[in-house]
């Protein structure tokens, strides 16, 4: 097997998907390929690298879907929520890749979402308001996902029942985006709900 960026966030997400956020290093990715760690350096420069590469991969069918045709935000925050919530500790791992500076993920992510956002808001709207309420659905939506995969986790490591089920989670979060959606379409801006 050649050695490619590819390759090393297949296995990565091998690992994340089976152990979790913790136990993906480079020296394990190195190991699961039957290669020196040093030879992970020549394509991906540290963790942060390859959480971001991750990260990429598990938002790239939101990105994908997306392209090319309208898509509604709602349905958009639908399918990003899904996406990390596929795989184990994938909301945390999203979160962590936009923090870090210059993130690549935060820019295609916010990009995605401000189309959306703008195919459904009032015409004049400020593009403020946009990149704001994009923003919005993005962090509200990869929050709560963070939010319900912790618990669920906690939950089956210890046998406890969950602080929130499924599908109330699902239920809030739907709820949460159609209420934001609403102030964007009745026109609202961050100004006039302080007035």
């Amino acid at each position: 097997m050649q050695l490619t960026r590819d390759t090393i966030t297949a296995s990565a997400l091998r690992i994340l998907a089976e152990y979790g956020l913790a136990d993906v290093s480079m020296r394990r990715v190195a190991t699961s390929l039957g290669v020196a760690p040093g030879a992970l350096y020549w394509h991906i420069e540290n963790k942060q690298e390859l959480i971001s590469c991750i990260a990429a991969e598990i938002v790239r069918p939101v990105a994908a879907d997306a392209a090319g045709e309208a898509t509604a935000p709602e349905q958009l925050a639908r399918a990003l929520r899904e996406a990390v919530l596929g795989i184990r500790d994938g909301a945390e791992v999203v979160l962590a890749a936009m923090s870090q500076p210059g993130a690549r993920i935060r820019g295609e992510l916010s990009t995605v979402f401000e189309e959306a956002v703008r195919e459904v808001a009032n015409e004049g709207t400020p593009a403020s308001v946009l990149r704001s309420a994009a923003a919005g659905l993005v962090t509200m939506t990869l929050g709560a996902a963070t939010v319900y995969q912790s618990g669920a986790q906690l939950a089956e490591a210890t046998g406890e029942r969950p602080v929130v089920g499924a599908e109330e989670a699902t239920r809030e979060h739907e709820e949460g985006v159609a209420l934001l959606m609403a102030g964007l379409r009745a026109g609202g801006t961050a100004g006039e709900a302080g007035a």
